[in-house]
Protein backbone atom coordinates (compact mmCIF):
# COMPACT_ATOMS: atom_id res chain seq x y z
CA UNK A 1 0.00 0.00 0.00
CA UNK A 2 1.27 3.53 -0.72
CA UNK A 3 0.42 6.20 1.60
CA UNK A 4 0.09 10.04 1.28
CA UNK A 5 2.10 11.07 4.03
CA UNK A 6 4.09 9.48 7.73
CA UNK A 7 0.98 10.06 9.36
CA UNK A 8 -1.18 7.76 7.33
CA UNK A 9 1.34 4.94 7.26
CA UNK A 10 1.65 5.74 11.24
CA UNK A 11 -2.57 5.45 11.52
CA UNK A 12 -2.66 2.58 9.38
CA UNK A 13 0.01 0.48 11.38
CA UNK A 14 -1.80 1.70 14.67
CA UNK A 15 -4.71 0.21 13.18
CA UNK A 16 -3.49 -2.99 12.39
CA UNK A 17 -1.74 -3.22 15.66
CA UNK A 18 -5.20 -3.01 17.19
CA UNK A 19 -5.59 -6.98 17.37
CA UNK A 20 -2.30 -7.83 18.21
CA UNK A 21 -2.36 -5.21 21.72
CA UNK A 22 -5.83 -7.27 21.86
CA UNK A 23 -4.32 -10.59 21.41
CA UNK A 24 -1.60 -10.39 23.94
CA UNK A 25 -4.48 -8.48 26.75
CA UNK A 26 -3.03 -5.01 26.77
CA UNK A 27 -6.13 -3.54 24.40
CA UNK A 28 -5.31 -0.12 22.98
CA UNK A 29 -7.30 3.01 24.00
CA UNK A 30 -9.43 4.35 21.04
CA UNK A 31 -8.45 7.89 21.40
CA UNK A 32 -4.89 7.50 19.85
CA UNK A 33 -3.06 10.51 17.86
CA UNK A 34 0.40 9.70 15.83
CA UNK A 35 2.72 12.01 14.22
CA UNK A 36 6.20 12.34 13.11
CA UNK A 37 8.25 15.01 15.24
CA UNK A 38 10.43 15.38 17.78
CA UNK A 39 10.56 14.30 21.65
CA UNK A 40 10.08 17.18 24.15
CA UNK A 41 13.58 16.76 24.88
CA UNK A 42 17.25 14.99 23.91
CA UNK A 43 16.22 15.47 20.13
CA UNK A 44 20.14 15.75 19.63
CA UNK A 45 21.57 13.86 22.31
CA UNK A 46 23.83 10.69 22.11
CA UNK A 47 21.31 8.95 23.91
CA UNK A 48 18.32 10.87 21.95
CA UNK A 49 14.89 10.15 22.23
CA UNK A 50 13.02 7.94 19.15
CA UNK A 51 9.76 8.23 20.58
CA UNK A 52 7.70 9.82 22.84
CA UNK A 53 4.20 8.81 24.77
CA UNK A 54 2.12 11.90 26.28
CA UNK A 55 -1.05 10.91 28.63
CA UNK A 56 -4.36 11.82 27.57
CA UNK A 57 -4.32 14.29 30.60
CA UNK A 58 -1.59 16.41 28.23
CA UNK A 59 -3.93 16.48 25.55
CA UNK A 60 -6.58 18.89 25.15
CA UNK A 61 -9.26 16.62 23.50
CA UNK A 62 -8.09 13.86 25.59
CA UNK A 63 -6.17 11.59 23.09
CA UNK A 64 -2.60 9.57 23.95
CA UNK A 65 -0.22 11.47 21.64
CA UNK A 66 2.32 9.65 19.78
CA UNK A 67 5.38 11.42 18.57
CA UNK A 68 8.13 9.25 16.58
CA UNK A 69 11.40 11.48 15.98
CA UNK A 70 12.01 12.35 12.06
CA UNK A 71 15.73 11.35 13.08
CA UNK A 72 14.44 7.30 12.15
CA UNK A 73 13.58 6.34 8.78
CA UNK A 74 14.01 2.57 8.31
CA UNK A 75 10.15 0.88 8.72
CA UNK A 76 10.88 -1.57 11.08
CA UNK A 77 13.00 1.13 13.61
CA UNK A 78 9.82 3.18 13.49
CA UNK A 79 7.19 0.27 13.73
CA UNK A 80 9.46 -1.23 16.73
CA UNK A 81 9.52 2.76 18.08
CA UNK A 82 5.79 2.80 17.24
CA UNK A 83 4.75 -0.57 19.19
CA UNK A 84 7.10 0.83 22.26
CA UNK A 85 4.91 4.03 22.38
CA UNK A 86 1.78 2.13 21.94
CA UNK A 87 2.80 0.09 25.26
CA UNK A 88 3.10 2.94 27.07
CA UNK A 89 -0.89 3.71 25.56
CA UNK A 90 -2.16 0.70 26.48
CA UNK A 91 -0.71 1.04 29.82
CA UNK A 92 -1.18 4.09 30.66
CA UNK A 93 0.52 5.26 34.36
CA UNK A 94 2.45 2.40 34.54
CA UNK A 95 5.78 3.97 33.16
CA UNK A 96 8.55 1.45 32.53
CA UNK A 97 6.61 -0.78 35.07
CA UNK A 98 5.94 -3.99 35.33
CA UNK A 99 2.80 -4.09 33.28
CA UNK A 100 4.73 -2.54 30.63
CA UNK A 101 7.43 -4.77 30.50
CA UNK A 102 4.80 -7.74 30.19
CA UNK A 103 3.56 -5.76 27.79
CA UNK A 104 6.53 -5.02 25.35
CA UNK A 105 7.88 -8.79 26.09
CA UNK A 106 4.73 -10.16 24.82
CA UNK A 107 5.13 -8.14 21.47
CA UNK A 108 8.79 -9.35 21.33
CA UNK A 109 10.55 -6.34 21.66
CA UNK A 110 13.74 -6.79 23.10
CA UNK A 111 16.49 -4.98 25.21
CA UNK A 112 15.66 -2.48 28.47
CA UNK A 113 12.41 -1.16 29.14
CA UNK A 114 13.50 2.09 28.35
CA UNK A 115 14.77 1.42 25.21
CA UNK A 116 13.17 -1.38 23.18
CA UNK A 117 14.38 -2.75 20.01
CA UNK A 118 13.29 -5.08 17.35
CA UNK A 119 14.98 -8.36 17.84
CA UNK A 120 15.39 -11.22 15.15
CA UNK A 121 12.07 -12.71 16.30
CA UNK A 122 9.90 -8.80 16.35
CA UNK A 123 10.96 -8.80 12.28
CA UNK A 124 9.92 -12.24 11.81
CA UNK A 125 6.54 -11.95 13.51
CA UNK A 126 5.65 -8.48 12.15
CA UNK A 127 7.31 -9.33 8.49
CA UNK A 128 3.73 -10.13 6.76
CA UNK A 129 2.04 -7.01 8.63
CA UNK A 130 4.75 -4.85 7.69
CA UNK A 131 5.11 -5.76 4.13
CA UNK A 132 0.78 -5.46 4.54
CA UNK A 133 1.34 -1.59 5.34
CA UNK A 134 4.22 -1.13 2.82
CA UNK A 135 6.93 1.32 2.81
CA UNK A 136 7.70 4.82 5.54
CA UNK A 137 7.13 7.58 3.11
CA UNK A 138 9.80 9.47 4.75
CA UNK A 139 13.59 10.56 4.81
CA UNK A 140 15.71 11.08 7.40
CA UNK A 141 16.43 14.32 8.85
CA UNK A 142 19.77 14.28 9.47
CA UNK A 143 20.10 16.56 12.79
CA UNK A 144 23.43 16.38 13.42
CA UNK A 145 25.08 18.24 10.58
CA UNK A 146 23.06 20.98 11.34
CA UNK A 147 25.71 24.30 11.37
CA UNK A 148 25.74 26.62 13.99
CA UNK A 149 25.59 30.37 13.30
CA UNK A 150 28.63 31.88 13.97
CA UNK A 151 28.20 35.21 16.05
CA UNK A 152 27.85 38.34 13.41
CA UNK A 153 28.81 40.60 16.35
CA UNK A 154 32.47 42.31 16.64
CA UNK A 155 34.41 42.45 19.58
CA UNK A 156 35.28 46.19 20.29
CA UNK A 157 37.33 46.96 23.17
CA UNK A 158 38.63 50.66 24.66
CA UNK A 159 42.21 50.34 24.61
CA UNK A 160 42.86 52.09 27.67
CA UNK A 161 40.39 51.27 30.24
CA UNK A 162 39.37 47.71 28.68
CA UNK A 163 35.55 48.68 28.33
CA UNK A 164 34.34 45.71 26.05
CA UNK A 165 31.15 46.07 23.49
CA UNK A 166 29.79 44.26 20.84
CA UNK A 167 28.81 45.87 17.20
CA UNK A 168 28.06 44.82 14.02
CA UNK A 169 30.69 45.12 10.73
CA UNK A 170 27.71 47.47 9.15
CA UNK A 171 28.16 49.83 12.24
CA UNK A 172 31.73 49.84 12.50
CA UNK A 173 32.72 50.31 8.95
CA UNK A 174 30.32 53.65 9.88
CA UNK A 175 32.70 54.72 12.69
CA UNK A 176 33.47 52.85 16.00
CA UNK A 177 31.80 53.89 19.14
CA UNK A 178 33.69 56.17 21.89
CA UNK A 179 34.21 55.07 25.54
CA UNK A 180 31.98 56.37 28.12
CA UNK A 181 34.99 56.18 30.83
CA UNK A 182 37.85 57.94 29.33
CA UNK A 183 36.36 59.30 26.03
CA UNK A 184 39.07 56.96 24.05
CA UNK A 185 38.31 55.51 20.56
CA UNK A 186 37.51 51.55 20.74
CA UNK A 187 39.49 49.62 18.89
CA UNK A 188 38.14 46.01 16.86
Amino acid sequence: MTYKNREDWLDAAVSELRPVFDSVSFPLPDKIRVTCGFPSSRAKANNARIGEHWSPSASSDGSHEILISPTVDDRVDVFAVLVHELAHSATDGDGHGFRFRTCVKALWLEGKPTATVAGQLFREKFANLLDQIGLYPHARLNVSGRKIQATRLLKACCPSCGYVVRITKKWADQGLPICPNDRSTFII
